[in-house]
């Protein structure tokens, strides 16, 4: 499975990421530091979920989900 994480606290994705990190079947494939790059890399690197933080700049976490689930609803 493969997982992008999109938080604009760089402690928060590096926590996450080594907590994701303890499945071998899980790859985190990517990391976005805010809405706008989030919608981005879901472009390019087509994740099979998406970990959303909902307070974000630029564009919200929310205004993300919403993105994606119209442009990738492969990606949860």
């Amino acid at each position: 499975m493969r997982i992008l994480i999109a938080d604009d606290h760089e402690l928060m994705r590096r926590g996450l990421r080594s907590i994701l990190a303890t499945r071998p079947d899980w790859e985190v494939c990517g990391e976005a530091v805010d809405g706008s790059e989030a919608i981005e890399k879901t472009k390019l690197l087509h994740p099979d979920i998406l970990v959303l933080d909902i307070s974000m700049p630029r564009v919200n976490g929310l205004e993300v989900a919403r993105a994606v689930r119209r442009d990738h609803p492969q990606t949860r």
